[in-house]
Order: C-alpha cells, then structure tokens, then sequence
C-alpha cells in the first residue's frame, strides 16, 4: 500500500496505521518505510512500526552530503589556496567535468 498524509508530526505515521488498518491492513505486515531525515518521523516510525525498517529519501540524504563536502571545503580552502572557487566542481557530477575542471 503507498500511502500519503499531509502534516510534519509524529502523529503522521499514526494516521498511517489507522487508515492502513481500516482497509484491512496490520501494522506488522508493514516491512519497510521510505520518510525523510525528521526527527518526528523517525518517531513516529519507531513508535507505530517498531519492525520496520526505515529507509531516508535521497533527496535529504544528498543535502547532508553536499553539506559536509562543502564545509569540508571551506575549511581545507584555508590551508590550500587552490580549492578557491571550487564549490560548484565538488557538486558537479564527475561525468560532466571539462579536462580542465577534472585536473
């Protein structure tokens, strides 16, 4: 069943499991679910479907990602003056670099 619910609450998952009750559905049969990074989410799973496993969308795992890639930058920018101006190549797709922005 794929299901989607309006709201930014743990209590989300909770209208999940009502609803997927009401069509005939058992909160245990649920094996997996896909949410985001929020940390009411991830309540709300623990707590309505403790033996699911959870899997994070790759939107905000990405996010985190070019995040600390960035910051990893900026910090290592200081020691190394060549990776001024770099930003954008760290987020670039490596398939999609000229010669000169791979060297």
């Amino acid at each position: 069943m794929l299901s989607v619910a309006e709201g930014q609450s743990h209590d989300v998952l909770k209208t999940f499991k009502e609803d997927w009750m009401i069509h005939g559905g058992h909160p245990y049969l649920v094996k997996e679910l896909s949410i985001d990074l929020s940390p009411a989410f991830i309540k709300g799973a623990k707590e309505q479907f403790p033996q699911a496993s959870v899997t994070f969308d790759k939107f905000h795992v990405m996010k985190l990602v070019n995040e600390a890639v960035d910051e990893t930058r900026r910090q290592e920018q200081r020691d190394v003056p060549a990776l001024k101006k770099t930003r954008y190549l760290w987020l670039k797709n490596e398939v999609n670099l000229t010669t000169d922005q791979k060297k």
